[in-house]
């Protein structure tokens, strides 16, 4: 099998690669990026490569002739510029797409989000793969997603003999995840919103995330599929985890506080106000598809992830190591329960 990856660089695409590195029959993997991986793996060649260049994607494509094509090139950090984000996340999804089509690429797995879902007040309990996708109009992010997602679905239906995978994974966290999302937690205080709910959020693990889409690559499964952790927490357990004070305000006047500094560029603001959508109301997706269809279960729950992205950013202590064994003087082993010393 011959892969090529864009994006691979990032964390996802480096959990992939290691994955797929691993298999036998992967004869070879080409990472697309505007940066190197960080670590050089056997089989695996990069090829620095924006996607917003249509005329390369194409030369790249019709020159390594892949059997499967993953596309992990978005933008996830908010940018103030939404024009080059959308020319990035959505012209840069067009270009791979019509990349593939032309050189016959059997299966193209794009990576999509949850909130491409949206968050709005009369979602469902539960949100399966065939919800609309309703994204959010005030957040570039999720409306790109959205618009990206449906790009992926009309190419299916004009290409009925290929496979077209789409993976929409929840909040990715994880030990090496470093973005505005994660980065939320870092300080005080976390702010509750005044007559809104403490809605439920779900987070899946980045190796969960990569072991999902190696098993749909290795499958050649087509369709849609949710990639979520089990179980949830609340936005307000997940502030008392990190440890953080919590701030009740207003949603107004965190809306227009949010908004007047996004708008002069304040860089501790990372994302705009319509991101409050995603605290203010309930967006929480079902896994089934994705578990009966590859019998895939996360070895993180939604609270086990957080916990251990939270201990990587010292948010936490470590985790105590095992108890270790220690053999009295008569014999007889004795578990002594204290952290191994080395």
């Amino acid at each position: 099998m011959r892969y090529v990856i864009t994006g691979g660089s990032g964390y996802i695409g480096t959990r992939l690669t290691e994955h797929l590195v691993r298999r036998r029959e992967t004869e070879r993997i080409v990472i697309v990026d505007v940066k190197p991986p960080r670590f050089p793996q056997a089989k695996v060649e990069f090829h620095r490569l924006d996607v917003r260049d249509r005329g390369a994607v194409n030369t790249l494509l019709e020159r390594e002739q892949p059997d499967a094509l993953v596309h992990l090139a978005f933008i996830l950090n908010p940018m103030r510029d939404e024009a080059t984000m959308y020319d990035i996340d959505v012209n840069g999804t067009l270009n791979v797409l019509d990349a593939a089509a032309a050189a016959g690429t059997q299966q193209v797995l794009v990576t999509s989000s949850t909130t491409a879902y949206g968050a709005w007040p009369d979602n469902p309990p539960l949100i399966d793969e065939d919800f609309v996708q309703r994204g959010q109009p005030d957040f570039a992010y999720a409306r790109d997603k959205t618009e990206a997602d449906r790009l992926c679905r009309l190419w299916a239906a004009e290409h009925p003999d290929r496979t077209m995978t789409i993976v929409r994974p929840c909040i990715v966290l994880g030990p090496h995840v470093e973005n505005y999302i994660v980065r939320a937690w870092d300080t005080d205080p976390f702010v509750r919103l005044r007559g809104v709910p403490d809605q439920p959020v779900q987070f899946v693990h980045e190796d969960d995330v990569a072991e999902a889409i190696a098993g749909l690559l290795e499958g050649g499964h087509g369709g849609a599929f949710n990639v979520t952790g089990d179980g949830t927490m609340t936005w307000g357990e997940t502030a008392e985890v990190a440890g953080l004070k919590t701030r009740t305000m207003h949603l107004g006047l965190v809306t227009k506080l949010n908004g007047f500094l996004w708008n002069r560029g304040v860089k501790s603001v990372e994302s705009p106000p319509g991101n409050l959508n995603f605290i203010r109301f309930r967006w929480v997706c079902s896994n089934a598809k994705l578990k009966s269809t590859l019998g895939w279960e996360p070895k993180h729950t939604s609270r086990e992830t957080f916990e251990e992205t939270m201990r990587a950013r010292g948010k936490l202590a470590p985790t105590p190591a095992p108890d270790s064994i220690t053999v009295s003087p008569n014999g007889h082993a004795d578990a002594e329960s204290r952290a191994a010393v080395t």
